[in-house]
């Protein structure tokens, strides 16, 4: 049990020193400039919107955490179905549906259609002319596969071509997600790695200019409490960004603020308050395994939506799942602004119950 213990830890390592060195090299490759399809960054799921937003270890066999982690797949995932769909601010609708098969004990394969519908508008000339009304909107088909290294580690890929549309004009790029996951079952304790939509777009709406795809490399960890029914997750988002203070760039870029000057005290953002903006705690309550209910805080998003007179509940989100006959269902609410929030809806199901 030692030594196989021993050896998980030195797959482990291995495993994170390559994803870390995959990191910096895109990072390098990368470079400063515009992102790209930022809707890749939106949670699939309504647990996975319930938990923050973002999360690279829960082990729970849901097929929609593969999302978030390609590692998640599992031989517990095989002919699983997920149909998952949001109900965003001013008519915006984003919706998936996925799909996962076990090609043998250890090697498995899934397949997930993404798309954000960003309603309908109307057009006008240059000389503010009505010319009829136009759509926009965003599609992203991801193949994912992963292989089991040992009892405990597992790794994953997704291929991520990605599709965009505004009127009449269209892009097209192509990312990849990259993930490791350690689970011990005994004590229900795991750690996730995932390096998640690193790419290019290779052709522009009007351009030959290309922008890179919103790539983050996030951390967690989770672990079940051994007394209670209670999981505790956290997951690190956008460690190869420090700065995520948003707000603070825009007005310094607008103010045309010399940055080589000491910067003004209301945009000066503490070490604390930014280590913060890159963590997300969630948190599950699982009385028994036909029921949960879960509870997320997520600083950056408080700080980045909360209005200066009134911050609200902006940053926290809850959500609940069911099983329900043959469904898991999911239902969340992500508060992002005082005034409003995102729904969102998900039903999972495996296909051989209905044999």
């Amino acid at each position: 049990m030692i030594r196989r213990t021993v050896k998980d830890v030195k797959e482990m390592r291995f495993l994170l020193s390559v994803i870390l060195f995959m990191s910096l090299r895109l990072a390098l490759w990368a470079g400063p400039g515009d992102r790209g399809y930022e809707f890749l960054s939106l949670p699939v799921s309504s647990r996975v919107s319930a938990l923050g937003g973002a999360n690279v270890s829960v082990q729970n066999n849901d097929l929609n955490m593969v999302s978030q982690n390609p590692s998640m797949l599992s031989g517990e995932l095989n002919r699983a179905l997920a149909v998952n769909y949001f109900n965003h601010i001013a008519g915006v609708n984003y919706g998936n549906v996925a799909y996962s098969q076990s090609i043998d004990s250890v090697s498995f394969w899934a397949g997930c259609v993404s798309y954000l519908n960003y309603g309908t508008f109307e057009g006008y000339s240059e000389l503010g002319v009505a010319d009829g009304e136009f759509s926009a909107g965003d599609v992203c088909v991801s193949a994912i596969y992963a292989r089991k290294l040992s009892r405990r580690i597992t790794a994953g890929i997704a291929f991520k071509p990605v599709f965009s549309y505004i009127e009449s004009y269209t892009s097209f790029g192509f990312g990849v997600d990259v993930g490791a996951n350690f689970y011990d079952a005994e004590h229900d304790f795991s750690v996730g790695l995932a390096v998640k939509n690193f790419g290019v777009q290779i052709k522009g709406y009007t351009t030959d200019a290309r922008s890179s795809l919103p790539w983050d490399l996030q951390v967690g960890l989770t672990k079940r409490l051994a007394h209670a029914p209670f999981r505790v997750s956290l997951t690190m988002v956008k460690l190869n960004d420090w700065d995520l203070g948003y707000n603070r760039s825009a007005r310094l870029d607008d103010d045309k603020i010399n940055l080589m000057d000491e910067e003004p005290e209301e945009f000066k953002i503490s070490f604390g308050d930014m280590l913060l903006r890159h963590a997300v705690v969630g948190l599950e309550f699982i009385p028994s395994k036909n029921f949960n209910l879960q509870v997320s805080y997520n600083h950056r998003r408080r700080k980045e939506f909360a209005l200066k007179e009134s911050k609200g509940a902006s940053g926290w989100a809850f959500g609940a799942n069911i099983h329900v006959y043959k469904l898991d269902l999911g239902v969340s609410y992500a508060i992002n602004a005082p005034k409003g929030g995102v729904f969102g809806l998900s039903v999972v199901t495996d296909l051989d119950l209905f044999k």
